[in-house]
């Protein structure tokens, strides 16, 4: 008996650098995707929270109007409700041309709205006071932050400036929030937020079972993000990305792994002859499992993290407040579960081919014709493969029809690959095809609407030669009642709308429409959006390529006995290179084909499933699937370049006798 097999692991890691390093790769690469795509899941969720609440200027999840103090108590004294504020509407108070209206808030409302605020902090007692930015002309004249101003009988110290907002200036009527501590009963609007860990569809159901329908407003925008699981499209969506992200980690080790352990059956064949039992033959190989697998996930791991801080670097240099869109979110959960199916993928790998050479005959594991099918004999009638040229094609094609079982693991690795690709390439289109994303951008900086009597004549050429002779303003587009200014410096629109108010608006009754600041919430939205997309799928691949070229590199390197023979019996090197180039464009073609097939249908299923959150009519993807062929084509091609280079220069002689 061998009292000694567990030092066998160690001695065929390192006398075998090249196959270990390989395989290595292989698991690296597998945790990498996992622990990536779910790390930047969680960090393009939290991001997308973050974009919302900034786009709709508060973070409650639920308003409720006309309660009583039933309500009120149900929903203090909810152990589901994280917390909850009171927030009314006053008089609107007129200020020269336009209205303000008054807008109270408690500190726990005040908490939600801070989304709005474009400058400053938000009221922290009744003496203070934020305003709209375009309306603090009309208020006072050069009124900053810091300074005091009388509205409505009452003195008030501005401490912020609210984002404009398009309806507030199409109505000419600004807002003004300040802090109010006592609320009547049935005063305004309860501002809630649920508790995240709490279950949103029976909270949620609970509040609107408290009062009428048209007395409760959800936030489904941020609830949809926030909670998944809360919208059966999204929840369908998530799992069918995350069962594809398993199962393509899962085959990718099998194939890396798998690979390695059937070339060395006559190793497993030659212990099996001097003794060793079924169960040490397993120990054997998922011992180099165990070590290949511990040293491989936290570098796979780090790799992951060292990607996220890569595409946060990006959000800083592209976003003016990227600092503020945070992507790069370490959950340990996450780690940990990508780690635990990293390993169960590694030991599942090397335990079944281990398993399989502990049952076979020693003399048969010897005799290396476990992998080989043996061909019929068939009269060849096809002159054409008979040619000189295309004997290398002919062998290729022999062999690979011989060796089903590593035809199978190279092709499942190209299938893998593409159908992530095509995949989340539908996911993509999806996300730009939502309405969050096409709703975000306006048509001008400002708008200038006329607000004239239908039977009065306007000279339109001269407002628009007007608008023009203003230094800021680089285009004006004229529309039926209004006019689409496109400035030169965003930065300066408050100032180019009090030139407008002096010029046109002395001789017309207009209404100046300032897009500047939505327009820059909406395309950060939408910039964030492309970069988590452009990003996720750069991500899957590059790791996806590196997947076809380690498993066809390993599949290549593993047949150098095979390769070595063909050469001494009289194949050239060129037809030998010529062989090796088609076998691995035969790997590339089906395998891309099959990816392709697979890939559609995956792409179909995530557009039912997200059928209730996007109005995109399915097509098939053919950009991907042009680009997934080529890709593999030209990757499969590549793989074998390296490993044709070191079999030029090996010496047949000694390859031949490698044991």
């Amino acid at each position: 008996m061998i009292s000694s097999y567990k030092q066998l692991s160690s001695k065929y890691l390192k006398g075998n650098i090249k196959r270990t390093i390989l395989t290595f790769v292989g698991i690296v690469l597998s945790v990498a995707l996992i622990s990536t795509i779910g790390l930047f899941m969680k960090g393009s969720q939290l991001a997308q929270i973050e974009n919302i609440k900034k786009l709709n200027g508060a973070s409650f999840h639920v308003g409720i109007s006309n309660y009583d103090e039933t309500i009120l108590n149900k929903i203090r004294y909810n152990p589901q409700i994280a917390s909850f504020g009171l927030m009314s509407q006053g008089d609107i108070v007129p200020v020269g041309d336009i209205s303000v209206k008054m807008n109270f808030a408690d500190h726990p409302a005040m908490a939600f709205l801070t989304y709005s605020l474009a400058d400053g902090h938000l009221p922290a007692n009744e003496d203070e006071a934020v305003v709209d930015s375009w309306a603090l002309p009309y208020i006072k004249d050069d009124l900053q932050i810091g300074d005091s101003f009388e509205l409505d009988g009452k003195t008030y110290k501005l401490v912020g400036i609210l984002n404009n907002r398009e309806f507030t200036q199409k109505n000419k009527v600004g807002r003004l929030l300040t802090y109010k501590s006592e609320f009547a009963i049935g005063e305004g609007r309860i501002l809630v937020e649920i508790n995240e860990k709490a279950n949103f569809n029976v909270v949620l159901e609970e509040l609107e079972s408290l009062t009428e329908n048209k007395n409760i407003d959800i936030n489904k925008q941020l609830i949809n993000v926030l909670k998944p699981g809360s919208n059966q499209s999204i929840l369908a969506m998530v799992i069918i990305v995350v069962s594809i992200v398993i199962i393509a980690t899962a085959i990718v080790i099998y194939n890396a792994f798998q690979i390695s352990v059937v070339e060395r059956m006559k190793q497993f064949g030659l212990l099996r002859s001097i003794g060793a039992t079924r169960k040490q033959i397993r120990q054997i190989v998922m011992r180099e499992a165990a070590v290949l697998a511990v040293t491989a996930i936290p570098i796979g791991i780090v790799c992951s993290i060292l990607a996220l801080t890569g595409l946060q670097f990006i959000f800083l240099m592209l976003l003016e407040d990227g600092a503020g869109v945070s992507i790069f979110h370490i959950d340990w959960k996450i780690i940990l579960i990508s780690a635990i199916i990293t390993l169960t993928a590694v030991f599942a790998s090397s335990y079944y081919p281990a398993f399989c050479a502990g049952r076979i005959s020693p003399l048969l594991a010897i005799s290396s014709r476990l992998s080989i099918k043996k061909e019929a004999i068939k009269q060849q009638k096809n002159t054409v493969l008979k040619k000189p040229l295309s004997f290398p094609l002919r062998l290729a094609l022999k062999n690979v029809k011989r060796n089903k079982n590593r035809y199978s693991i190279t092709i499942l690795s190209i299938i893998i690959s593409s159908v992530l690709f095509i995949t989340f390439s539908s996911i993509m289109d999806i996300a730009f095809a939502s309405k969050y994303v096409d709703d975000s951008s306006m048509q001008s900086d400002l708008t200038i609407n006329l607000q004239q009597d239908p039977n009065a004549s306007v000279n339109r050429q001269q407002i628009s030669k007007l608008l023009k002779s203003l230094e800021n303003v680089s285009d004006v587009q004229e529309q039926a009642s209004s006019f689409r200014i496109h400035l030169k410096d965003a930065n300066l629109a408050n100032a180019t709308v009090a030139d407008m108010q002096q010029t046109v608006g002395t001789q017309h009754d207009i209404t100046i429409v300032n897009h500047v600041d939505e327009n820059k919430n909406k395309k950060e939205s939408e910039l964030v959006i492309k970069v988590l997309v452009y990003g996720f799928i750069t991500v899957i691949s590059l790791i996806g390529s590196l997947n076809i070229l380690n498993t066809i590199t390993i599949s290549i390197i593993t047949r150098r006995k095979e390769l070595a023979a063909l050469k001494s019996i009289g194949m050239s090197q060129r037809a030998l290179k010529k062989m090796i180039i088609y076998e691995a464009l035969i790997y590339g073609f089906s395998g891309s084909l099959q990816g392709i097939f697979f890939g559609c249908m995956l792409s179909y299923i995530i557009y039912l499933a997200a059928s209730g959150i996007s109005t995109i009519e399915w097509s098939i993807p053919y950009g991907a699937c042009l680009i997934t062929f080529v890709a593999a084509l030209f990757l499969s091609y590549v793989s074998v370049l390296i490993p044709l280079r070191k079999i030029q220069k090996d010496n047949i002689i000694d390859v031949i006798r490698e044991q």
